[in-house]
């Protein structure tokens, strides 16, 4: 028999599987009706899927593999008893997942080069599909490549639009300081010690969520003295991410023992591998840029070029805050 605390650990980790099948399922109603309004399916739309169902697999092979590392070396430190179930519970009962995943990536210059970029990712995905909260939630339970490649595959399957916000739009507080709050704690999070990683890390995740929930996240034509203009936000968070990609990746370089391009590639790669949850995390990190330069492609093949050729230097979140201002015409 399990105890009150096993049972309730065991709970937590089934309820964190059923929310994320009820994201699915929300989403691929509302892809299944968009598609449905649609005289025939854009092709784009079918490449898109393609990607948030292979980032999906590759992705969770890793985190698959880091649960699995997890209750060994939960094991390997402690007298194992009782049937599977009972071990799998005390497992789940003793050990946090999501902080020991996150300490694994957030510690170390390389590791925290390929995560930061996720971290900062995120806070750049608003763009008027209905319930988009479900597809940021879905990133933070999932991956971001998956949700992301999701939330393409619904802007496909919507009518072209020029999204760009207009001149006189202008943000309300209840989103930009959330965002903004957000990407401070990114800032701080390889600097965190012992007491103060998890409260950081609860408060990354619960802050890029806020703004989704707001009930008017924008305010036309008239601005007001707590609301800034969409353009200084936008330009504000660029500026933020890659000061603080420059910073870390010029870090990753200095800690290098032989200098030179080719030895910070092989770093990276290495660091790639290093661990289970850094495999997950930094494939999602390579899956949401490709995906972001199929869907800049879409829209301009020379941009999408640019892109590239950046992309290795600059942060994702930067170039992501461009290039998703514009649907793609299919």
């Amino acid at each position: 028999m399990l105890s009150t605390a096993e049972l309730g650990a065991c709970t937590v980790f089934v309820s964190y599987f059923a929310v994320i099948a009820v994201l699915f399922s929300v989403i691929a109603s509302d892809l299944l009706a968009r598609a449905r309004a649609l005289q025939s399916v854009p092709k784009g739309a079918y490449g898109f899927l393609a990607l948030a169902v292979g980032s999906f697999a590759h992705t969770w092979f890793y985190m698959f593999k880091f649960m699995a590392w997890s209750f060994a070396d939960y094991e390997a430190s402690t007298t194992p008893s009782g049937n599977l179930l009972q071990r799998i519970s005390h497992w789940l009962l003793d050990t946090s997942l999501f902080e020991q995943a996150w300490a694994r990536v957030c510690f170390g210059t390389m590791n925290w080069w390929w995560s930061q970029q996720l971290c900062l990712y995120t806070v750049g995905k608003r763009y008027g599909v209905a319930r988009v909260w479900t597809y940021m939630l879905l990133g933070q339970l999932v991956a971001i490549s998956v949700a992301s490649n999701l939330f393409y595959l619904a802007l496909a399957l919507s009518a072209p639009t020029r999204v760009k916000p207009a001149p006189r739009t202008h943000i309300r507080a209840t989103v930009y300081l959330p965002v903004l709050l957000s990407m401070g704690t990114v800032a701080l999070s390889p600097f965190t010690n012992e007491r103060t990683f998890l409260p950081n890390l609860l408060l990354m995740h619960t802050l890029i969520v806020l703004p989704l929930f707001s009930s008017s996240p924008t305010q036309l034509a008239h601005k007001s003295r707590w609301t800034v203009p969409v353009s200084t936000l936008f330009t504000t968070l660029s500026v933020f991410a890659s000061v603080l990609h420059v910073r870390q990746t010029y870090l990753a370089l200095i800690t290098r023992p032989t200098p030179g391009l080719g030895s910070y590639l092989q770093a990276a790669w290495t660091t790639l591998y290093s661990h289970p949850a850094q495999s997950s995390i930094g494939w999602d990190v390579v899956w949401t840029s490709a995906s972001l330069l199929v869907w800049a492609a879409a829209s301009s093949p020379i941009t999408a070029v640019v892109y590239a050729v950046l992309m290795p230097f600059c942060l994702l979140a930067t170039l992501a805050l461009n290039v998703l201002q514009y649907e793609p015409a299919y």
